[in-house]
């Protein structure tokens, strides 16, 4: 009786198997790199710190029992360089490199005024 390593090897020693008859069908690529674009838009509910606001963003996600719509609620700290929003404005935050601990986005626009 053959032993099971020789079995293995003799059911694979076909020519049609074997890595040097096989040719790659593909071309080959270099590989390409896709950067997620981090945007999200909402209401600044703190205008407390220097240069950085604070800014809710709701979302509707499933209930994971009931798959009902609920709103969430997460709260971003941004980059405000020149400190001019109002609690209230509706704005546009764009992701960047980590300016520190917390802040991850930058204002890149406001979308509309508290007062309007």
């Amino acid at each position: 009786m053959q032993s099971v390593s020789q079995l293995r090897t003799s059911a694979f020693s076909g020519s049609q198997l074997r890595s040097s008859n096989v040719r790659s069908i593909v071309p080959t690529r270099s590989p390409v790199v896709v950067q997620a674009v981090q945007d999200v838009k909402g209401t600044v509910v703190s205008t407390a710190m220097n240069k950085t606001v604070v800014v809710a963003v709701e979302r509707l996600a499933p209930h994971d029992k009931y798959f009902k719509r609920i709103r969430t609620t997460k709260r971003y700290f941004a980059h405000d360089e020149a400190g001019a929003l109002n609690i209230g404005d509706y704005v546009r935050l764009e992701g960047c490199r980590p300016l520190s601990k917390h802040k991850r986005f930058t204002v890149a626009e406001v979308i509309r005024k508290a007062n309007e």
